[in-house]
């Protein structure tokens, strides 16, 4: 015997007014079989008791006060959890075969005669039961086999979405591995031609030129030197971050302090343009977050600014605080971003660097790092921008929970 074979117990109703009756029929059922057993003396106790559980077979009395037997299968077939149950009719004996014709009319599938016949009834039974356990063990097959397919089905999509996240790695890491060759052969190259450039006419023509225009090649220099810092910095951030080799390292800080020693670092670009930065924070907010992360973030932020605004225009630097939320916007009013750009901003695949109002390169990467760093301290950053009237980015961050 199989284990499903061994979990088949069929569920019998009897249905008789005459108590001797049933007691009769259990006796006998119980002799012979393996069945759970349930009894009902009326039509209505009948519909009751399928109503709550299950039934595999019923032996049905036809002549009943109330609801008749035949009324009673008509009820159970007109109801779809009901319609398959077999019913087999016990009543007296019916020489015309009315009854038979009536109760094979109303749904039955046999009729047997009183007094019953217990070899009679107990070969109709075992032909019944023996197709309700085929049937039983067909559908505990067929849902055997349609879990294993779910759980098939399942772990195909599973696999399917580990595909498509390993070529969505693959993919951002080749991009990566593009850009990074990218600015090693033509953005880190470019700085370094204009610094020999330069300091080969000055080496070169040194008493030539007038003192003016020796200070003109030195601020060349100099600015060439920065751009190019700027970029190893970022450059060297952005690959530890590709790597794993840079450590995230939440604290609470004050995010006010690092404003100012980012404001400090690079007020000196903007006074060159004639460029205001304004800061819109009057007391300390603390934040949870990366400090160093930040920093960079904010510095890279500013920067940006300066770089797309015109001399005389302004960079400001606001920040607000909620419940649980810390914004920081950094707004200018250089030359805008259009919205075509905007949507390849923060991409590593984009090649989408444009030059400052003053002539300044970049490789975008700045911005990228931004997204990465800003998410790895559990924040958000958008930008907005209007082509001709500025730019504004926005950032926030956890606040930490224990500043109020």
């Amino acid at each position: 015997m199989t284990s499903m074979e061994a979990k088949f117990k069929p569920e019998i109703l009897i249905v008789d007014d005459v108590k001797h009756n049933i007691f009769t029929l259990r006796t006998l059922i119980e002799l012979n079989f393996e069945a759970n057993i349930s009894e009902a003396t009326s039509g209505e106790q009948v519909l009751r008791i399928i109503n709550e559980q299950s039934v595999d077979l019923i032996l049905m009395d036809i002549m009943m006060p109330g609801m008749d037997g035949f009324e009673t299968a008509r009820l159970i077939k007109n109801r779809p959890k009901t319609s398959n149950i077999p019913i087999i009719f016990i009543s007296a004996y019916d020489p015309t075969q009315k009854l038979l014709e009536k109760g094979i009319a109303a749904g039955g599938f046999d009729y047997l005669t009183k007094p019953i016949d217990d070899n009679q009834l107990i070969y109709r039974l075992k032909m019944y039961l023996r197709f309700i356990k085929h049937e039983f063990l067909m559908n505990l097959h067929l849902r055997e086999l349609n879990q294993k397919l779910i759980e098939e089905v399942e772990e195909r999509k599973a696999t399917e979405i580990i595909l498509q996240h390993s070529q969505l790695e693959l993919r951002a890491a080749n991009a990566a591995k593009d850009k990074f060759f990218s600015i090693i052969a033509h953005d880190l190259r470019n700085p370094f031609n204009a610094i020999i450039g330069l300091t080969t006419l000055i080496m070169k023509y040194y008493d030539r030129y007038p003192r003016e225009k020796q200070m003109e090649f030195l601020e060349g220099i100099k600015s060439s030197a920065e751009n190019t810092s700027r970029l190893l910095q970022n450059l060297l951030e952005w690959s530890q971050t590709q790597t794993g080799k840079i450590l995230f390292e939440p604290e609470k800080f004050d995010l006010k302090l690092i404003i100012f020693e980012n404001y400090q670092l690079v007020n000196s670009f903007a006074d060159n343009k004639n460029i205001k930065i304004e800061m819109n924070i009057a007391e300390p907010v603390y934040v949870f977050a990366d400090k160093n992360m930040i920093s960079t973030v904010i510095r890279n932020l500013l920067l940006n600014g300066i770089k797309f605004t015109n001399n005389g225009g302004f960079v400001r630097i606001d920040v607000s605080q909620s419940e649980s939320i810390v914004e920081i916007k950094v707004q200018d009013n250089g030359i805008g971003i259009s919205q075509e750009k905007l949507k390849k901003l923060f991409l590593i695949d984009s090649n989408i660097s444009s030059k400052g109002t003053a002539g300044e390169e970049g490789t975008g990467l700045g911005l990228i790092l931004c997204r990465e760093f800003v998410e790895k301290s559990n924040g958000k950053i958008w930008v907005e921008s209007i082509p001709g009237e500025g730019t504004t980015f926005t950032f926030s961050l956890p606040a930490d929970s224990n500043s109020k």
